[in-house]
Order: structure tokens, then sequence, then C-alpha cells
């Protein structure tokens, strides 16, 4: 599978949370929250003069704590920052403000000092300038309506950047409409200042997210204007050696496009049961079969503490390189939280689109190739989970696959495993029974090894059996493929039949 590295993991472990870096910011103690209050105030003060009343030196005090409150200035030099310091101005809006409108020119971005907005988009139509006409007409309406400005796609807070879009070309019209949830202070860069400051850095951003988006098979089919807006859409992020990208067990924020690096993924198969109790619990119902247990009776007591304390520690599975998804299992599947730990080895570059603008863009007619495509794609990616895994903790990754690839079989090993429940205890029909020769003829289908076709034929009692043996057909499939095929590959297989 392209991107995917199936190395054995190094011997470096994944650490702890203390010792690997993590994306996850942690909240701010009281004393800094007031620290970073009093710099917003004397901030927000100084940029209201004029800018010949700011002085260098002020200018230059508050060069750090912009760096690192505005999120795309931190990879902006020191001095490009000063001059967005001394040549910005200041606005501030109230709650309900539309100051950004869909189909209009943009000569200005905002960077969000504090406050919070919303970004809406109109899909209903390609013309932009119509889109501008249904803005202008739903803020003449004399109740205000969010709704009527599109879809909400995104909510940006305090120190994020809104409307660098219309800047990346001359007379560019703005794609989307912005309004103030909360009260809501800008630092605002015209078209004059964002050439001397920001234009170089943004428009290598829109440059790699577009070059991203047209190379990769996934969006061929869509429109350039789909395209686009999946650009705006997506935030591009840069890790350093050894820090985490995700942690297992943490909630799903959205899915990570590598596009540059690699990515290490490691799994801890313990804690699944724990982590998605109500998944787990479908499983055990559905397919009891799939859940082995790993303590012999003939093994020696310290042996099976070894191996339960071996089961403990997280695995490391493989190396994700360029363009694959850290992820779109979770986002497929509509899970909460992430079931793999990512880090990258070295320095790594990631475009991430936010869960809601998966929803958004990924859920329409436009993209039903691409959903079908990054299915398939993810269920490869399992079978080499499965594959890399302890034989005997693969159940939950077999589940997740079945889930991705076999929905419609489960749902009928779900209705057989009611109808035996209801059998069982007498309610609806009569109880059936089936005569030897019937159960002589399932046993020769079995042992004749049916095709899938003839497989979906069996009595709704076999469903269990039909859903192992697809699983591990696509296992086994995978494994010719990839030419990983050896001696582990039967430890895997988990059907009595084969298809």
């Amino acid at each position: 599978m392209d991107g995917i590295d199936a190395r054995a993991p190094s011997s470096r472990s994944s650490g702890t949370e203390e010792e690997d870096g993590d994306r996850d910011t942690p909240p701010l103690s009281p004393r800094e929250a007031e620290t970073k209050h009093g710099n917003l105030e004397k901030l927000v003060a100084l940029i209201q003069r004029e800018p010949q009343m700011r002085t260098d030196f002020e200018c230059h005090e508050f060069v750090p704590f912009l760096k690192k409150h505005i999120e795309w200035f931190k990879d902006i030099k020191a001095e490009l920052v000063h001059a967005i310091i001394k040549q910005c101005k200041f606005l501030h809006y109230p709650p309900d403000t539309v100051f950004i409108k869909q189909g209009d020119i943009g000569d200005s971005m905002y960077a969000i000092l504090r406050g919070d907005v919303t970004v809406h988009v109109i899909t209903d139509t390609e013309n932009e300038h119509e889109c501008y006409s249904k803005v202008e007409a739903a803020i003449t309406k004399k109740k205000f309506n969010r709704n009527d400005f599109g879809n909400e796609v995104a909510h940006k807070a305090s120190g994020a950047c809104v409307g660098e879009v219309a800047l990346l070309r001359d007379n560019c019209m703005r794609t989307a409409s912005c309004i103030t949830a909360t009260a809501t202070d800008f630092i605002v860069i015209d078209r004059q200042l964002y050439s001397v400051s920001v234009k170089e850095f943004l428009e290598k951003q829109y440059q790699d997210k577009t070059q991203f988006v047209d190379r990769n098979p996934l969006f061929r089919q869509w429109t350039p204007r789909q395209r686009n807006q999946l650009v705006i859409s997506m935030t591009k992020i840069k890790l350093g050696f050894n820090e985490r990208l995700v942690r297992q067990g943490r909630e799903l924020d959205g899915i990570y496009f590598i596009f540059k690096g690699d990515m290490t993924i490691s799994i801890e198969s313990h804690l699944y049961k724990r982590q998605f109790p109500t998944l787990y619990g479908e499983l055990k119902r559905l397919l009891p079969e799939l859940i082995t247990e790993s303590r012999r009776a003939t093994q020696a007591p310290h042996e099976v503490r070894r191996e339960r304390l071996a089961g403990r520690r997280p695995q490391e599975i493989c190396i994700l390189g360029e363009n694959e998804i850290v992820g779109a299992v979770e986002m497929l599947l509509g899970l909460e939280s992430y079931i793999e730990t990512a880090i990258a080895p070295g320095e790594c570059e990631l475009l991430m689109l936010r869960r809601s603008q998966f929803e958004r863009l990924f859920r329409r007619k436009y993209a039903a190739l691409t959903l079908e495509k990054l299915r398939e794609a993810q269920a490869q990616k399992l079978c080499l989970y499965i594959y890399q895994s302890d034989p005997s903790r693969v159940e939950f990754l077999k589940f997740l696959n079945m889930r991705l690839m076999d929905s419609s079989v489960l749902q009928e090993v779900k209705k057989s495993k009611h109808a035996k429940a209801r059998q069982a205890a007498n309610i609806g029909a009569p109880k059936l029974s089936r005569s030897v020769e019937e159960k002589d003829i399932i046993s020769v289908l079995k042992r004749l090894h049916m095709n899938s076709e003839s497989a979906a034929e069996l009595p709704p009692e076999d469903m269990s059996e039909i859903a192992l043996a697809k699983m591990d057909k696509r296992l086994r499939l995978w494994s010719e493929k990839t030419n990983m095929n050896g001696s582990k590959l039967a430890g895997l297989q988990s059907s009595s039949i084969v298809l």
C-alpha cells in the first residue's frame, strides 16, 4: 500500500505523555490567564493609536507575545511581526456583525485578538454574485438569522485568522461570510501591509494545499470550486522530532493528511474494550468467535504474567508516509476517539480537516466515489494493523474492518441472532427444526469452500461464519498483494470456511 512502511518497529519506545511532545495545549493557570489578559489590554491600547504614535520600542515589546498568540505569526520573522504591529488597524465589532460577505471583493484579512467568529458558506449556487445578493438580503432582514448566510463550516476563536484567501490574488472574491459570535477585537491587515509581511508565508501554504488536493486521486472527480472549498478548509500543521500528533483515546477532532514526512503508528489493544464499551459489546454479541482467550491452562503463572505485561505496552505497528491519513477510520465509522497513537519520528507536515468540515464536504453527492475509495484504503490499512498485531488481540481491529466493508453482512448477522433468540424464547413464529438432510447439505457446502455468491445463500444461522470468512479473505488477498503471506497469516484466520 502506497505510503505505508511495514518495517519492524524500532527499539525506541513510544514514551509516556510526559516524555513525548503533544499537540494538545494545556489550559492556562489563573496567573498565566491574568498575564495574557493584561498583555492583550496593553496591545489593544497600543494599536488603537495612529501608526505614527506607536514607537518602535513599544512595538518590539509585543513581538514575542503576538507570535505566540496568533497561530500564523509564529512562523513569520520577528521583523515582519514588528511591521504588522506598527502598521495594522484595530477593529472592534459587537456580536452578530457580518464583517466579511461571501461574493464580495476582499482587500484585507483579520487576526482575532479575542472573541469568536463563525464562518458560513452558501453552497446551493456556483455564482458568487448571486451569493453576494443573498448575503445582502439576509443583512437587511429585520430579524437576524445566521442560517440565511449558508451552512456554518467553521468556528474561529482567539488566535485564528480569517479572510486571507481573498488576498492571494488581485480582486479575489470572498469565498465565505464571517460573523462575530461574541464581541470581538481584530488586528486588520490590509493588502499593502499583507504584501510586505505575511504574503510569502500564506501563499506558500495555499500553494502547498492546492498542490496536495490536485494531485491526490481521492479528489480527481471534484470540480475546481469543490477542490478550492477543501483547500481553504484545511489547516497546515508542522511537527518536530518525537512530537505527538494524536494519542489513542483522545477525542476525535478531525483527520490528518500527511503532506511531508512520516508518522509512527502504535496501538494499545487492551484499551479498546474500555475505550469503546458499546462497540465492544456489539462485537461480543454478534461475533463471539472472534474473541479468543490468550491464557492457556498449560502455561506457568510467571509466563502468564509476562504475556499480560507485554500486552499492556504500546505496540508500534508501522510507519505511515505521504498521502496517508490519520483519523479516517474513526471518521468513517463515527467513532468518538482515536484508535491509534501517531508520533512524528522527524520533521513532518500535515494538513488537518476538522470533523465538522469533513461532514460538510464528504457527505455530499459529489464525494460518494471519494468516500468509497477512502473506505477501501482504510480497510487495507487495517489489514496491516491486524497483521502487525498480536494474533490474540486483533478481534477489535477485525470488527472495525468488517464495519467498514461488510456492514450489510453484519446486519444480516444481527437479524439471524435476533431470530435465534426469538425462537429460543418461543416468541412469534413456531420454532423451526432442520432435517438431517438439510444439515448435511450445509456441511458439504462448507467443505467445498463455496464462493461468496454461494455463501450468501446459506441459512441465516451461518451468517456469522460468512462475516468471519469475508474478513479472512480480505486479509488473505491483502497479504498476497503486499507479499506478507508468511506463516503468521494462518494464526490470524477466524473462520472454519474459506471463501
